[in-house]
């Protein structure tokens, strides 16, 4: 069974925060996700950064805008997840536009 799947088996409250990736630095981001975990979320969702982030909100924008411009790209956040994975089970949930998915490519 997944990870997520195995999260929602028990119909209990759940913490499961949002962190955009590469904010406030690149290097902060694989030290909140653990952080998150050791305080007790359940699964965390990780923000694929986009330049045009409409239907969020200012804070989310603002922290996507500085992510981009440390340089956070799809095959960043890639190795980073990867680099969770060493370290940590907790379930992750990629969240983003379809924009940047395409750009990277489907296949």
């Amino acid at each position: 069974m997944n990870r997520i799947k195995n999260i929602f088996q028990n119909r209990s409250e759940k913490v499961i925060p949002y962190i955009t990736a590469g904010y406030p630095r690149k290097e902060d981001t694989l030290g909140m996700i653990l952080a998150v975990e050791s305080a007790g979320a359940a699964m965390v969702e990780i923000g694929i950064p986009f330049s045009d982030p409409l239907a969020d909100g200012p804070v989310i924008q603002a922290s996507n805008q500085i992510a981009l411009e440390n340089g956070v790209d799809i095959m960043w956040i890639l190795d980073t997840v990867a680099e969770i994975r060493k370290q940590s089970e907790i379930p992750i949930v990629l969240m983003g536009y379809m924009n940047p998915i395409i750009k990277y490519g489907l296949s």
